[in-house]
This record gives C-alpha cells, sequence and structure tokens, in this order.
C-alpha cells in the first residue's frame, strides 16, 4: 500500500519532515507548493513541523576543516524526531549534501553516511515510529551542478552521487520501512527540467515530483 496511503487509514497527529535546504523548501515560488506542504495537504497531515536546515548533511563525520558540519542530521534528530511521544508521520530526504562534498573523502563518505543514518533509523523504529516513517533518495542534481556549490560541495561523479541512491534504497529495505524513489523519479524526466536555474534545488516542477514519490512510497523486500 502507498505511504499516502497507508497513513490515512492510520491516523497521523501531523507531519514532520527532516533534511537540508530542498526540503525546506528553497526555490518553490510559494511555501504551499514545497514538497512538505504538498505531502502534508494530501494525508490531512497538519500541523506541518519542518525541521530542515539549508546546507546540513546527516552525517557527523569530519569535513576538511576538523570539524562535523554544524546542524548535522545525526546530532540533531534526537530533538526533532523524538522530543516525546507522538504519532507525526515522519520523512526523512538526506544524502543530497553528503553525496556532493568530496573534500574530506577518508571521513565524509558513503559508508559513514550509512552508520548514522542507520543509528537513526534504529532510534526511531525502537520509539515505534516504523509505521509511520519514510525515507527517501536524494533529489537528482543535474550534471551542471555537480560544479556549482561552495567550498567542498564541487566536484562529484555522477557514480559517486549514485552511491549515495542505492545506500538509502538499502537502508529502507534493511529496516523495513517506506522507500520514496525521489532521485529515480525525478531522473526519469531527464537532465535539468525539475531543477532551478542554480542547477542544485529543485523549481515546482521538482517539488511535485518529491512528493509524488513520498506520496506512493511502498515497502520493499529486506535485501539477502
Amino acid at each position: 500500500m502507498p505511504f499516502a496511503e497507508h497513513l490515512k487509514l492510520l491516523g497521523i497527529s501531523g507531519t514532520r519532515v527532516f533534511g537540508d535546504s530542498i526540503t525546506a523548501g528553497l526555490n518553490a515560488s510559494q511555501p504551499h507548493l514545497a514538497w512538505p506542504a504538498l505531502f502534508a495537504a494530501e494525508v490531512d497531515g497538519l500541523p506541518l513541523r519542518n525541521h530542515a536546515i539549508p546546507g546540513t548533511v546527516l552525517q557527523a563525520s569530519l569535513l576538511a576543516d576538523g570539524k562535523a558540519r554544524p546542524g548535522n542530521g545525526a546530532g540533531r534528530f534526537a530533538g526533532a524526531l523524538l522530543d516525546g511521544p507522538h504519532s507525526d508521520a515522519i520523512l526523512i530526504l538526506y544524502g543530497y549534501n553528503d553525496a556532493r562534498y568530496t573534500a574530506a573523502p577518508e571521513s565524509m563518505n558513503a559508508k559513514n553516511f550509512s552508520r548514522d543514518y542507520a543509528n537513526m533509523l534504529e532510534k526511531l523504529i525502537e520509539a515505534g515510529h516504523a509505521k509511520r516513517l519514510a525515507i527517501g533518495s536524494p533529489p537528482y542534481i543535474p550534471d551542471g551542478g555537480f560544479s556549482v556549490g561552495s567550498t567542498g560541495f564541487t566536484g562529484q561523479t555522477r557514480q559517486g552521487f549514485e552511491v549515495y541512491v542505492q545506500t538509502v534504497r538499502e537502508l529502507a529495505q534493511r529496516f523495513r520501512v517506506f522507500y520514496a524513489p525521489v532521485y529515480e523519479r525525478m531522473k526519469a524526466y531527464g537532465d535539468g527540467p525539475l531543477a532551478s536555474p542554480d542547477f542544485t534545488h529543485p523549481n515546482d516542477a521538482g517539488h511535485r515530483v518529491i512528493y509524488e514519490a513520498f506520496r506512493d512510497a511502498v515497502v520493499h523486500e529486506k535485501l539477502d
């Protein structure tokens, strides 16, 4: 059963979203056209609690300066998503900036991303949120986006980026949570039509595709 339909039958107290600038709604022309707002409207999931921070990464690994990225998801998920008993839907869209960062490959890498993501999922499931939890693969980045970004966030390859997509897919299968194929859905549109002029954030059409990926998310069988 698709995630949105599942939530309507299950019942929720609201919607919580967790991620970076794309989840914060950057470059949506109106707040109600950002993907979290579209999803909350679909499932009657108000209030919408948006815990996204632009520029953040999920993992608490060290950057090239020897420090963890401020506001990383691993360090703040407990306060944002486990701040007390609740029955909110939880939607996580992380990995985009983790995948783009190339300046410290010994520490900031897919292995450590998977480690910190798995720890977060374990804690959420232990708290009883598995039935209302969906995770999405990192949004598609156009080829031009690999050369755009602040220090350290350029120079990635398509192959390197897609390692993070596969990592999120495998985590969803491992923990048997709803998986939103965000990257896969966006990639099907080709290189560019869902992107804003900055090449790194989706336009309104891109936000709608992300919302649709979460709406249609399903639970896949665990890998052998």
